[in-house]
């Protein structure tokens, strides 16, 4: 084969490549329907954007300012690989000056201008996207270059309650963590919990010991990240968060950003309700245990046997014999429980099922607007809140469909921007203030195996196995009925509003991704020099190597 032939011959599969994403993203689009049976009631496809997006010509867009990185393989130093082009890839300017619309440094925008079109209009479509921005922001994530860098970025995973998080701790220790010496992986920044709050004194010390006598200079230090409960926007304003106070002052030199997991909203919910409010996942697995002991299959679900009511029963007869044998082991809530179960008082009605919590006055103090936490708002018009800066899931602060300004295409527009990356304008301190920490990856925990992936991707980190923590051999989400399900969608659609612009965003990432990776082998990159590509992981959700080629 020539040298002209090889090259039109790469440009061929580069091609056919593209081509075939496009025809098999939209041959799967109607048969999609599992995670589609979580979108919430409310939301008329005919309001849908790609109803009003599809109808506009491309010539009707505004035209938009693009840059093209052409990395000029031919011009690659000689042994350099792709490979370690990227990976040295350094972004110099300052993130509120940052052009994060700048284009992948692997694919030709020009070239995939319609495609991007055609995807972003299908995504929408797909998560029944109804904000007016859906299609036009979706084709800015496209465009939207990863810029994480290594040597300047400290990034701080907020670990939201019962969202998968406990793995991606794990994860994060086993990539952006390393090296590890003894017990310690050198690059999480001390304090660090993977389920618990951030220690700041612990990192304090940690900080301290490194700098004293001037053993090494505070910009040389280790740390790449940290993970706990305790959230960390806002970092600037009126409700600056006390961890982003201490970030700021002890690691001056950093550029912080965010990461973060986010949940099915009834799911989330049913998790928290069954460990965090009512202890029931301990209860379910006692019981399991004596009837395997007897013998008997598990049961998980009331249609199958399982009578949560009265392994709460049992709960509150534990407690009461603690109360009377072991008074000095209970603390002053136990013995106010057992004296009002003295008093006929139920102390965890709310956890006899499902229906309990959604009718109980606990549901609206600890379970409206679960995702208040993970940007800190939920639409632009809301103000910034800190309820997380200690670690709690938030209480006591107004749901977002009460808030002014509220709507679900302000939500969904918000998410796209916020959690997408593609507003690093955004402050807690108002206009013209900060920038606050960028989301420069999410997770959703429906998803594991594709948001393992694209963390790999994005960090350029050797695939790791993913370490499983608490997964439950009973989910509490079996002993949640349709009827309850449909209860919380109609009551949360914020929530779902967030989520479903999420999905969007994983969509778009995920098919970035493959398109990047394929431009890479084209390229002459193979699966061995690919090291941050998850290759193994990719094959379980369809994506296969083949001559060369990805095949889905």
């Amino acid at each position: 084969m020539t040298p002209m032939k090889g090259k039109q011959s790469k440009k061929n599969l580069t091609a056919a490549f593209l081509f075939c994403t496009a025809v098999v993203y939209a041959c799967i689009l109607g048969t999609q329907f599992k995670l589609m049976s979580f979108i919430p009631h409310g939301h008329d496809p005919k309001n849908s954007i790609v109803a009003r997006s599809l109808a506009q010509s491309n010539s009707d867009r505004p035209n938009k300012a693009k840059r093209i990185v052409d990395l000029n393989l031919r011009k690659r130093p000689r042994g350099a690989s792709m490979a370690e082009l990227v990976a040295k890839k350094k972004i110099a300017v300052d993130r509120k000056d940052q052009n994060i619309d700048r284009g992948s440094p692997l694919l030709d925008e020009g070239k995939h201008a319609e495609l991007y079109h055609s995807l972003s209009a299908s995504i929408a479509q797909k998560w029944n996207l109804t904000t007016p921005s859906a299609v036009e922001l979706l084709e800015r994530q496209f465009r939207k270059e990863n810029d994480y860098d290594p040597q300047r970025d400290f990034f701080h995973f907020h670990h939201l309650y019962k969202s998968g998080g406990t793995s991606i701790s794990g994860l994060m220790d086993k990539t952006v963590g390393l090296p590890k010496v003894g017990e310690t992986y050198v690059g999480i920044l001390p304090g660090s919990h993977e389920s618990g709050d951030f220690d700041h004194e612990k990192a304090l010390d940690d900080i301290n010991r490194r700098i004293a006598h001037g053993k090494i200079d505070r910009k040389d230090l280790p740390y790449r990240a940290s993970y706990a409960h305790t959230g960390l926007r806002p970092m600037y304003g009126p409700k600056a968060t006390k961890t982003g106070a201490f970030f700021l002052k002890q690691l001056p030199h950093k550029r912080f950003r965010m990461v973060t997991m986010l949940r099915e909203p009834t799911d989330f919910r049913a998790s928290n309700h069954a460990m965090i409010m009512c202890g029931l996942n301990y209860e379910v697995s006692r019981f399991n245990n004596e009837r395997a002991a007897n013998g008997l299959a598990r049961t998980c679900s009331p249609q199958d046997g399982l009578n949560i009511s009265a392994l709460v029963d049992r709960k509150i007869e534990d407690l009461m014999e603690k109360c009377k044998t072991k008074p000095d082991k209970i603390n002053a809530q136990q013995r106010k429980q057992c004296e009002g179960v003295r008093n006929g008082i139920d102390p965890w009605p709310q956890c006899r099922s499902a229906a309990d919590l959604l009718k109980h006055k606990q549901y609206d103090r600890h379970y409206r607007s679960m995702f208040k936490a993970l940007m800190g708002r939920f639409h632009r018009r809301q103000e910034f809140n800190n309820n997380t800066s200690y670690g709690r899931m938030g209480y006591g602060f107004e749901s977002a469909e009460g808030s002014r300004g509220y709507s679900v295409e302000a939500v969904e527009a918000y998410t796209l921007e916020d959690l997408g990356g593609l507003d690093l304008s955004i402050s807690g301190a108002g206009t013209n203030g900060p920038p606050e920490p960028d989301f420069i990856w999410f997770g959703i925990t429906e998803r594991m195996k594709e948001s393992t992936a694209l963390f790999h991707y994005y960090f350029k980190a050797a695939p790791a196995k993913t370490p499983i923590h608490r997964i439950q051999d009973c989910r509490p989400t079996s002993w949640w009925t349709e009827e309850d399900r449909k209860v919380v969608k109609d009551r949360e659609p914020a929530d779902y509003a967030v989520w479903r612009a999420a999905n969007a965003i994983l969509d778009v990432r995920m098919e970035k991704m493959k398109m990047e990776i394929q431009s890479l082998l084209s390229s002459g990159e193979t699966r061995e020099s690919l090291y941050w590509v998850d290759w193994d992981t990719l094959e379980t959700v369809g994506v296969r190597l083949d001559n060369n080629l990805l095949i889905m």
